[in-house]
């Protein structure tokens, strides 16, 4: 039976529909979910993390690989759905919840070593991440379906519009491995949007932010129009002293300040 097939079949029999306010797009195209297992590296004896398993196509090929998979998803229809399909399974343990609350899905915070999967509902791309980057244990690689946009935002570079404080959070804890497109086909309902895989793997070293550099990051970008010497005025004398040590000009706005700058900014917190 095709992945379609099986996937209309599974949400009438369970009397499932797909909830648009959950952004609830269930992939349909077997290549899809093999590509994002295979970038994701997952092997025998792996600790993985699913946000969002929905009805649970990434999760099944997860699990017929041998990986212990945490799995959370919000939604009590499908929970139960998964908790019936992978009765027999005991190498997932599913949580129900809400994955920015659970950005790891329960894992014990003495697993280390972890691998994160998601075909992520797109309401919740930026605020699951900044959760996640908030995380004590970062995972090795992070492997995503998600908005075309909020993928591109992810990694701003080239285009400094696009550059807000999610950006400078993982471009400095993350290297960008690839990014695909993904057709509006491969899903069931078909989203209105634009859809990217993205792939990223764990930088052999991490820069993690203070919350107080992360909150006021956040708050200048809030102005991200005005320049950067009116922005420091208005909020603090360590601004004005970081933009004297390194040399940033009162003239440039916020989109123009490189990732290495915004990291020295955390030593004056």
């Amino acid at each position: 039976m095709s992945l379609l097939k099986q996937t209309l079949f599974d949400l009438e029999n369970f009397g499932i529909f797909p909830a648009k306010r959950l952004g609830q797009n269930f992939l349909i195209d077997i290549n899809i979910v093999n590509k994002i297992v295979a970038l994701a590296d997952v092997k025998t004896g792996d600790v993985v993390v699913e946000i969002g398993p929905g009805l649970g196509a990434v999760s099944e090929k997860i699990l017929n690989i041998g990986a212990k998979l945490f799995a959370v998803e919000l939604d009590w229809r499908l929970f139960n759905f998964l908790k019936s399909k992978f009765a027999s399974c005991s190498n997932l343990c599913l949580t129900h919840a809400d994955a920015v609350d659970f950005p790891v899905a329960g894992l014990p915070q003495n697993i280390i070593e972890f691998k994160v999967i998601s075909n992520l509902p797109y309401s919740i791309s930026s605020t699951w991440m900044d959760a996640l980057l908030e995380y004590p244990n970062l995972p090795q690689s992070i492997s995503l379906i998600t908005q075309a946009e909020t993928a591109q935002r992810f990694f701003a570079s080239t285009r400094p519009s696009e550059i807000c404080p999610i950006s400078i959070f993982i471009q400095s804890a993350y290297d960008k491995v690839c990014m695909y497109k993904v057709a509006a086909s491969s899903f069931y309902p078909e989203p209105t949007v634009s859809s990217t895989m993205v792939s990223m793997v764990k930088k052999q070293s991490v820069f993690l932010f203070k919350p107080r550099t992360k909150q006021i990051i956040r708050r200048i970008f809030t102005k991200r129009r005005k320049q950067m010497g009116r922005i420091c005025r208005d909020e603090c004398v360590e601004l004005q002293n970081w933009l004297s040590e390194y040399k940033i000009f009162p003239n440039q706005r916020p989109e123009e300040i490189s990732i290495r700058q915004w990291q020295q900014l955390n030593e004056f917190f």
